[in-house]
């Protein structure tokens, strides 16, 4: 699944399905007692959702904790959860829905950290369109709205439109996987975009373009109010080898952690990873930025999941005929492998 696509990346695809070390300035890590793990990301090149994982390794704190950590890109932005249940990789990076539709279809896939807390996808148009709830049927009756055709798009934009009195006929889905949705959105070939806050504003600061993008959060007009993505493994992986899930949700939390602290440091240790990332500098950090307030709940915890997300995600998911059934909690989730305090 993918929400991005902010910007254009010149060179990811020499990233695509390949297996890479965490900062191409040096080995992830050297010892031959450290225990080696691969971490499928969602997306088929790195961006800046990535950083705590970059600073867990430059920072050592995978090799603190006994670890050999390389990243692995999908082919495309459906395959992570393939790649677990495979045992191509025995971390990923997906959405809450991407675990809700795993489960329902028999996956053996357990999410075991939330990365980030709320929901942060929306509705945008460009600058100087007035986007509202009170006024969304008519505002998007007859437009053009850009889709990835991902599983959270997918997931959210029927709660939008039900909210606003229309149905998919009533409006004009663009679906296009590979395309870019702020270009087409800026360029006119779309009326709006769907992406996430912390992508899409930080494109359109890049972008150049006066003014402010028109935002339109999915929560205010029917959206669930759930975390997005999560660090997922598979259930036997986590009940044979939990000092490992352990481990590496430990480094993880203080690599994201000291990247919140220090998001200008973080930002340019992603680029030394991923000098050929295709982003600038600029967009790293203002999207870490962004990200950065999603990343805990209420009591500022990192990580911890609820019943209520993934009971709330579930009848969501069931309500739009996603999945065929609402399983229990424990179905998709579990906090027992992360770190105290």
């Amino acid at each position: 699944m993918n929400i991005r696509r902010a910007i254009t990346v010149v060179a990811s695809t020499t990233l695509v399905a390949t297996s890479l070390v965490l900062g191409t300035s040096g080995a992830f890590a050297s010892g031959a007692s450290l225990k080696p793990v691969t971490f499928a990301y969602d997306f088929p090149g790195p961006d800046f959702e990535l950083i705590p994982l970059v600073v867990a390794q430059d920072q050592g704190y995978f090799k603190a904790q006994g670890l050999n950590v390389t990243v692995k890109f999908p082919p495309d932005t459906s395959t992570t959860t393939k790649m677990l249940t495979t045992n191509a990789a025995q971390f990923g990076f997906i959405t809450t829905t991407d675990m809700g539709v795993a489960v329902n279809a028999g996956a053996p896939v357990l999410s075991v950290a939330n990365y980030s807390m709320s929901n942060n996808w929306a509705l945008f148009a460009k600058p100087g369109t007035s986007l509202s709830a009170a006024a969304l049927h008519t505002t998007l009756k007859g437009k053009k709205i850009f889709s990835y055709g991902d599983t959270w798009t997918e997931s959210m934009l029927p709660f939008v439109l039900k909210y606003a009195h229309l149905t998919n006929s009533q409006v004009k889905i663009i679906t296009d996987p590979t395309g870019n949705d702020l270009t087409d959105l800026l360029a006119g070939r779309v009326n709006f975009s769907t992406s996430t806050t912390n992508y899409e504003i930080a494109g359109f600061d890049g972008s150049k373009v006066k003014g402010h993008l028109s935002e339109l959060l999915g929560t205010a007009a029917g959206a669930p109010n759930i975390p997005i993505w999560v660090y997922a493994v598979t259930k036997s992986y986590a009940a044979a080898n939990p000092s490992t899930v352990k481990a590496f949700l430990a480094a993880v939390k203080l690599g994201t952690e000291w990247a919140v602290k220090n998001p200008t440091k973080a930002a340019s240790e992603f680029d030394k990873a991923y000098p050929r990332s295709g982003y600038t500098n600029a967009y790293n950090l203002t999207g870490w930025r962004l990200t950065v307030p999603f990343l805990t709940n209420s009591s500022g915890q990192y990580f911890t999941q609820t019943n209520a997300q993934w009971s709330t995600l579930a009848h969501a998911l069931k309500s739009i005929s996603l999945i065929s059934k609402v399983s229990p909690p424990s179905a998709y989730y579990t906090n027992k492998y992360q770190p105290k305090g």
